[in-house]
C-alpha cells in the first residue's frame, strides 16, 4: 500500500481536503448547491482540491467555454484546484465503470500531488472514488451520501427494482457507511432511517460501531436570495405585469407530479384569472407543457423558460406562490430541496405535499405554505382554497414574506451549512492528530 499519509503539520492548522463530485460544477446544481460552499470553506482557511465529473455539454459547447472560464478563474482566486473529467453516458451499462476507474486513477495522483487529510464525497460513485484514497492514503473519508440514490433511480425509472444495478448500488451503499468516517445526509428522516438500520445490525451481531451523522439540507446563499420588489424589466419582458404568478423551478423527471402540481393551478385560476403558472427548467419545454395541457390549462396560462442560475432571484421577485409535488416515497424522505430554500429566502411562500424529506417539521408550523396531505381533486381544491389566504391582491401580505424569510434563515442558511462541514473537517482532522500524536496533543 502506497504511504501517503499527510503530515501532521498538514492536519492543524491547515485543513487540506480533496472534494470529489459527480455532479457537475458547470450544472445548475453545481453552481447553487456545491461552488458557494468551496468558495465559502477556502475563505475559513480549508485548502481544497475539486475532482467533478462535468457533462459533455458543458465541456464542448463553445457558447458555454465563457462560463468555465469565468468558474476556473473565480476558483482559482479562493485557490482552490479543479480538476474536471468528462462525465460518460455512453456506453450505457460500461460509463460508470469507465468514470470509476477515471476518477480513482486521477484521484490517487492528486492525492499524490496534494497529501490532502480528508478525501469528501458527494454521492455513491463519488464514495467508491474516496474508499480508494481513502485506502491508499490514510485520508479521513466524509461520505456526503445526499439521498438514497439506489431507490431514487428506481423511481426515475433507470434501475429496475431488485435488479442487478439496484442490488449493486444497495451493496456499495452498505460498503461506504461502513468505511466512512463521517456520514452527511439532507434530512433528519433519513438519519433516523440510518439509525433505525444500525440498530438492527447491531441487534443481529453484524455490526458494532456506531457512525457519525450530520444532517446538512441543501442551503440558500441568503444574500442573494432577499425580500425584494419585484423586476419591472423582467416583468415587461416576460409580459406578467398584472399576473399572479405562481411557478417551480428545476428539472422534470419522474419523481415530480407535474399532473397534480397543473390540477392545483387550475383550482387556483378559478379563483385569480389572471394567474399564470412559469416553470423556469433547463429541461425541453416539451416535457412540461402536455401535463399542462391535459390539466385544462390554456397555452397562455403558462411560460417555460430556461434560466441560468444567475437570473433565478430576478425570476423568483415575480413569483407569489412556489409548488412542487414529489412522489411520497422511501426515497423522498431523504430528499431536500434547493428550490424550497430559495422560495423561502425569497419571501415566496411553498406549495408542497407531505411525506417528503423534513418539509412538515419545517413548514408544519408555519404561515409560509401550505402542506398539502394528499393529492386527490379534493386535496388539490381545498389546497388552492387555502392558499389564497397567502395572496392579498396581487401580493403576499408582508408579514407572510418576512414568516417565510425567517424560515430560511433558520434551517437553510449556506452560511450555517457551511459551518457544519467545517466542523466536520476540524474534528476529525483533530481526530487523526490525536491517533498519532497522542502525548502531544495532550501537552497542547
Amino acid at each position: 500500500m502506497l504511504d501517503l499519509r499527510p503530515d501532521v503539520e498538514t492536519l492543524v492548522p491547515g485543513l487540506d481536503v480533496l472534494y470529489i463530485s459527480y455532479d457537475g460544477l458547470l450544472e445548475p446544481l453545481g453552481a447553487s448547491q456545491i461552488v458557494p460552499y468551496l468558495c465559502a470553506l477556502a475563505d475559513r482557511g480549508v485548502g481544497l482540491s475539486v475532482l467533478s465529473f462535468e457533462k459533455p455539454r458543458d465541456l464542448d459547447d463553445t457558447d458555454r467555454a465563457d462560463r468555465m472560464g469565468a468558474l476556473r478563474s473565480r476558483l482559482a482566486s479562493k485557490s482552490i484546484r479543479w480538476t474536471p473529467l468528462r462525465y460518460h453516458k455512453r456506453p450505457r451499462t460500461l460509463a460508470k465503470a469507465i468514470d470509476l476507474v477515471i476518477g480513482i486513477r486521477i484521484a490517487l495522483k492528486l492525492v499524490r500531488l496534494e497529501r490532502p487529510a480528508i478525501v469528501h464525497a458527494r454521492s455513491y460513485l463519488s464514495g467508491l472514488i474516496a474508499w480508494a484514497v481513502k485506502s491508499a492514503s490514510g485520508a479521513r473519508f466524509v461520505f456526503d451520501m445526499r439521498g438514497f440514490w439506489p431507490e431514487e433511480r428506481v423511481e426515475l425509472g433507470l434501475f429496475r427494482p431488485m435488479g442487478v444495478l439496484y442490488r449493486l448500488s444497495k451493496l456499495s451503499e452498505q460498503f461506504l457507511l461502513k468505511r466512512a468516517d463521517h456520514v452527511v445526509v439532507l434530512t433528519e428522516s433519513a438519519k433516523a432511517i440510518l439509525r433505525e438500520r444500525e440498530a438492527e445490525a447491531h441487534l443481529a451481531a453484524q455490526e458494532s460501531r456506531e457512525t457519525h451523522i450530520s444532517v446538512i439540507p441543501c442551503c440558500a446563499d441568503l444574500d442573494r436570495f432577499r425580500l425584494t420588489e419585484p423586476n419591472r424589466e423582467l416583468q415587461i419582458a416576460s409580459e406578467l405585469e398584472g399576473r399572479i404568478v405562481i411557478g417551480n423551478i428545476g428539472a422534470v423527471n419522474k419523481r415530480y407530479m407535474l399532473p397534480e402540481m397543473f390540477r392545483f393551478f387550475f383550482h387556483i385560476k378559478s379563483h385569480l384569472p389572471n394567474a399564470r403558472f412559469v416553470y423556469l427548467t433547463q429541461n425541453d419545454p416539451s416535457l412540461v407543457r402536455p401535463a399542462a395541457r391535459d390539466a385544462g390549462l390554456s397555452q397562455d396560462d403558462l411560460l417555460v423558460t430556461s434560466v441560468e442560475p444567475p437570473d433565478i432571484p430576478k425570476w423568483l421577485s415575480l413569483f407569489r406562490l412556489g409548488v412542487f409535488f414529489l412522489k411520497p416515497s422511501y426515497a423522498a424522505k431523504a430528499s431536500s430541496y434547493t428550490k424550497l430554500a430559495e422560495f423561502l429566502a425569497a419571501g415566496v411562500p411553498v406549495i408542497t405535499n407531505k411525506g417528503v424529506g423534513d418539509v412538515e417539521k419545517i413548514l408544519g408550523s408555519n404561515r409560509c405554505g401550505v402542506l398539502v396531505p394528499g393529492l386527490t381533486e379534493n386535496d388539490l381544491a381545498a389546497a388552492a382554497r387555502q392558499a389564497l389566504s397567502l395572496i392579498q391582491g396581487e401580493r403576499v401580505p408582508e408579514a407572510v414574506r418576512e414568516s417565510c424569510r425567517a424560515i430560511a434563515e433558520k434551517h437553510f442558511a449556506l452560511d450555517d451549512g457551511v459551518e457544519r462541514y467545517f466542523s466536520i473537517y476540524r474534528s476529525l482532522a483533530s481526530a487523526e492528530l490525536r491517533s498519532e500524536h497522542p502525548v502531544a496533543m495532550e501537552l497542547g
